[in-house]
Order: C-alpha cells, then sequence, then structure tokens
C-alpha cells in the first residue's frame, strides 16, 4: 500500500513540474518565428525540425535535474511505471504549448509531396 505522504509529494511534484513546463514550454516558442507561408517548404521543415530538437534537449536535461531534485528533496524514487507517467505528461506540456510549431506542423502535412488532393 502507498504511504499518503508519498502520494502527496508525488502530487506536489507533479504540479511544480507542470508548472515549470507550462512556463518553459513558450520561452521556447517565442525563439523561433510564426509560420510564413512564403517560405519554401524545406525551410518550414528545417524550422520544425530544429524546433523539436531544441525540445527534447531542453525536455531532457530539464527531466534529468527535476528527477534529481524528486530523489533529494522528497526523497523519492521514481519507478518506470511513474517515470514513464511523467514522460507522457511533460511531452504533452511541452509540445502542446508550442502554437508556432503546431501551426507550421498542420500547414506542412496539408503541403506534403506525397499528399493527394481530392
Amino acid at each position: 500500500m502507498i504511504k499518503k505522504s508519498i502520494v502527496f509529494k508525488l502530487i506536489i511534484f507533479s504540479v511544480i513540474y507542470v508548472s515549470i513546463l507550462i512556463f518553459i514550454s513558450p520561452i521556447i516558442d517565442h525563439f523561433f518565428n510564426e509560420l510564413d507561408e512564403s517560405q519554401t517548404n524545406y525551410k518550414i521543415l528545417s524550422e520544425i525540425i530544429i524546433q523539436i530538437t531544441c525540445l527534447a534537449i531542453v525536455w531532457y536535461y530539464l527531466h534529468k535535474f527535476l528527477k534529481t531534485i524528486l530523489k533529494n528533496k522528497f526523497n523519492i524514487v521514481m519507478g518506470e511505471p511513474s517515470e514513464n507517467l511523467m514522460d507522457f505528461i511533460s511531452a504533452i506540456v511541452l509540445v502542446g504549448l508550442q502554437k508556432n510549431l503546431i501551426h507550421k506542423l498542420e500547414y506542412i502535412t496539408y503541403e506534403h509531396p506525397f499528399r493527394i488532393h481530392f
């Protein structure tokens, strides 16, 4: 049975973790330009790849840092299910708040050269 104190610590940590992601995600998004449809598809695609790579690097180091804080400050070691859940939540929050990236992905999806237009 899980102790109530561990559940409470996980809830506090989750709120802190998601709050940090909600704060950092729009900052990353503002480093990149909005969708400019006059650019070539290759330029837009390269911006998408660079932005996703940047998100992956920030997420990796932030996750590593916050996992260390969870272990040292809260005395909680996350198991594989908990870590997978945090990965899933952080991915949704981090990518979901990338307005410029989402617009570029939607645009490039419909402009894909292999898409059949009816």
